[in-house]
């Protein structure tokens, strides 16, 4: 098996893991990240298990019905990438909110992973959709457009 097999099936489990229900899911989904793995997203920049649960956790609890569907997952010698989208109803809306993008894996030696890196636009998926800076995010877009 070459090292982007490894990386593939590592990353297929960790997608399967992120993807579970929450907060069922959590257990299985710390269980193959190292003590100190590294996750960042728009909003945060964490090292180890317990800032990455917590950061989970405020999510479920700042939302209703959150839930990660994976679209594609593949690997290189170097990183897995999984292709995913997002929805939840945030606490106190009643619509359905999505989000798309892409996390980016990096495996330890001893297989498990080592870093989560998302990658998504959240001016344009979260920040547009907010009352009064989603106006202004709007008018900006509408300025710049071919």
């Amino acid at each position: 098996m070459t090292q982007s097999q490894d990386l593939h099936t590592v990353t297929q489990r960790w997608a399967a893991a992120f993807s579970a229900p929450m907060p069922g899911g959590l257990p299985a989904l710390l269980a193959l990240a190292t003590e100190d793995i590294h996750f960042t997203d728009p909003f945060n920049d964490v090292r180890g298990k317990p800032a990455l649960a917590a950061i989970l956790e405020d999510m479920l609890e700042r939302s209703d019905a959150p839930s990660f569907a994976v679209h594609d997952i593949t690997a290189s010698d170097r990183a897995g990438y999984i292709r995913w989208s997002f929805s939840c109803i945030p606490k106190g809306r009643k619509d359905m909110w999505q989000f798309e993008g892409m996390s980016e894996i990096h495996i330890a030696e001893d297989g498990r992973v080592k870093a989560h890196y998302d990658h998504w636009d959240s001016g344009a998926q979260l920040y547009a959709k907010l009352p009064v800076i989603g106006w202004i995010i709007r008018r900006i877009q509408a300025m710049i457009r071919a």
